[in-house]
């Protein structure tokens, strides 16, 4: 597929940002930068101490080993994301994220939804149209809140804090099923 020139670089650097972003802001990022509201100034000031630890840790690591944390740090969150995806403990029913979206891909056919019948959807660059607008939702949600939408719908399950560590992994893996996709935030539908 081609993109005119002003979008290919965002193309090409996608998966990229993605995962930089899952692998910073999904741990020392994520502390400063999720739940400040109603924190005590001690508990930001906290929050703020360990993001800026963590920052010079990496900093002082020489080039090849912050390469190579960032790898570890990104395959240990693929590998706790794709446990999650497998998960039938999310729900109470006995499914998974993979019993419909084996691989990413999908099951055909479709899922019962109120009185009506949902098309289970592949997830194949579906990570790179959020945020988004749903329905359901009647707003505007991340990746995160969509597969929470899953786990209360369709696995009967409970919605996991989309600051909770399994959250951020779930959703990493899910972004791995849209690598080399045109970043499109807000895009509906295929």
């Amino acid at each position: 597929m081609r993109y005119p020139r002003n979008t290919r670089s965002v193309h090409l650097l996608f998966p990229f940002v993605a995962v930089l972003a899952s692998t910073f802001l999904g741990h020392a990022g994520s502390v400063a930068a999720q739940g400040m509201a109603g924190k005590t100034p001690a508990a930001v000031k906290k929050m703020q101490d360990s993001a800026m630890k963590t920052m010079e840790k990496f900093l002082s690591m020489p080039a090849d080993k912050q390469k190579a944390y960032v790898a570890q740090k990104q395959k240990e969150s693929m590998d706790r994301g794709e446990v999650a995806f497998k998960d039938t403990k999310l729900g109470t029913n006995g499914f998974s994220c993979a019993t419909c979206h084996p691989g990413g891909k999908t099951t055909g056919g479709s899922v019962p939804m109120g009185a009506m019948q949902m098309p289970v959807p592949s997830l194949q660059g579906v990570a790179a149209t959020f945020p988004k607008f749903k329905i359901g939702n009647d707003a505007v949600i991340t990746l995160a809140d969509m597969n929470n939408n899953c786990i209360v719908m369709f696995l009967n399950g409970e919605p996991l804090k989309t600051d909770s560590q399994k959250a951020r992994d779930l959703a990493f893996y899910v972004t791995a099923f849209s690598q080399g996709v045109l970043y499109s935030p807000g895009k509906q539908g295929k």
